[in-house]
């Protein structure tokens, strides 16, 4: 008798701890994927700028130059910034297989596709 519950509870728990674990890492788990955000910013950066004063009335009655006001300029400026994100892993796994993610030199994951689309079948 006791042999038949030990060939049957042995396995019986054995594959409840493995079902359990294989749950647990597929919600729970997760990886650190980065990904590039753009931000687009407007920045005041000087119109000219000239390490000379001009010479003539650009200097005070002492001698001691003095530099006009700068005219400022409104640029643009895009700024790309990596952000590490964590996703799941069963996530990952797809998002690999189809080209979502790739492996950089560095050993990072990171994002190659903007949208969460997987890409094209046939290329147009």
């Amino acid at each position: 008798m006791w042999a038949i519950i030990r060939r049957a509870i042995v396995p019986a728990v054995l594959l409840a701890g493995g079902l359990a674990s294989l749950i647990y890492g597929a919600i729970f788990h997760t990886v650190p994927v980065v990904e590039d955000h753009e931000s687009e910013t407007t920045i005041e950066v000087p119109a000219e700028f000239s390490p000379q004063p001009p010479m003539g009335e650009n200097f005070a009655p002492d001698g001691a130059p003095f530099a006009a006001p700068l005219r400022m300029v409104k640029k643009k400026v895009t700024r790309v910034e990596t952000v590490a994100a964590l996703e799941s892993e069963p996530a990952a796994m797809r998002d690999a297989s189809v080209g979502g993610i790739e492996l950089l030199e560095s050993g990072e994951l990171k994002r190659a596709l903007v949208s969460n689309e997987g890409p094209a079948l046939c290329p147009s």
